[in-house]
């Protein structure tokens, strides 16, 4: 992680300025709130408590002036992509029930980036937000830490860290991607791959997980490939040398683990006439209108967005009023909407 977009660990404090300066920390604390004539502070001394503010980079800490002065009524939202459909339904619906509550929510993307992360988070601090809602991404693990050590009320949403002790609200992602693959299995599909990313995220992680357990338990050759796009590259070389590989072997169904992957992958075997599910079986994570489209339309897992982004609220305004260490682990169930791009297969 690069050096200055990383969460600070220490902030450069009132007491800092007043050492620096040669003046008092009540003095810093008059001028630096525009209180300088009220307690008559000469311009000399203002200004010099000004200039060593800047030279130090003081930034204001937001979240413990809205401590002592009482709640903003405002939240901070930290999601990986706002223009992902499903990102933005988890948005909308943490919104309205915010306002329901009687607060705001400030939105940010993280884009996948554990960097821009932490810096998201350290903004949305110096504006004094009341907590924070956050869908993390790989390497933000220590953003999370602090967040921690500073005492701030956050709720992880969509994807948590096992060896954390925090709130989240996240899907039971083991049991659906075993129950998506399981309805594959009943289809009559026995050499099915999936399309995942190559992420140590801990929803794709267990969504694996499921699938590999569901091809164990009822004896289907597995093809020993779970065909890892690297969030690093661009989605759609990724996802064409992924299809490239599964086309040259003798797969007859794939899971792709995510909505992003499965439109990706939709194009190429669009371009590629591949006949669905005649000639390759499909399943997904998330649906949407995009899906019904394509002229088969998509088995798919569907999450309870709604239901997930309003516990996200309840559980965050629950811990930032009664002010207690509480920590809750809530896991959703999902529901497979089966469509025509699984039906069943012919038998030999």
């Amino acid at each position: 992680m690069a050096r200055g977009t990383e969460l600070k660990k220490k902030r450069v404090s009132i007491k800092d300025i007043a050492l620096a300066a040669q003046a008092s920390p009540s003095a810093v604390s008059f001028v630096l709130s525009g209180q300088q004539h009220t307690y008559r502070i000469s311009n000399e001394l203002a200004e010099r408590i000004k200039r060593t503010a800047r030279e130090l980079n003081y930034t204001p800490n937001g979240f413990a002036r809205s401590l002592r002065k009482g709640t903003n009524h405002t939240i901070g939202v930290i999601v990986s992509d706002i223009s992902n459909p499903f990102f933005a339904d988890l948005v909308r619906n943490i919104e309205i029930t915010a306002e329901g509550y009687g607060y705001m929510a400030l939105f940010a993307s993280s884009d996948e980036d554990a960097s821009k992360t932490a810096l998201l988070v350290d903004k949305m601090l110096e504006k004094g937000v009341d907590g924070m809602i956050l869908v993390p991404c790989d390497g933000s693990k220590p953003t999370i830490k602090i967040l921690e050590e500073k005492g701030v009320p956050f709720v992880l949403l969509d994807r948590y860290f096992p060896d954390l002790k925090t709130n989240y609200v996240a899907l039971d992602n083991y049991h659906a991607g075993y129950n998506v693959t399981a309805h594959l299995i009943r289809q009559g599909y026995r050499k099915i791959a999936m399309v995942s990313y190559e992420s140590d995220l801990i929803n794709i992680k267990e969504r694996e997980n499921g699938y590999r357990q569901a091809l164990k338990d009822a004896n289907a050759d597995d093809p020993g490939i779970v065909h890892a796009v690297k969030m690093t590259d661009s989605l759609e070389s990724g996802c064409q040398k992924a299809m490239q590989d599964i086309l040259q072997s003798d797969t007859d169904a794939i899971l792709f683990a995510t909505n992003s992957l499965t439109v990706q992958c939709l194009h190429f075997i669009k371009d590629n006439n591949v006949k669905v599910p005649d000639e390759l079986g499909l399943a997904g994570f998330d649906g949407g209108s995009v899906f019904d489209f394509f002229y088969a339309p998509l088995t798919y897992v569907d999450q309870p967005l709604e239901k997930m982004a309003r516990k996200s609220v309840e559980v965050l305004i629950e811990v930032m009023e009664s002010g207690q260490g509480m920590t809750q682990n809530i896991e959703m169930e999902a529901t497979l909407v089966p469509r025509i791009s699984s039906a069943e297969k012919d038998r030999p």
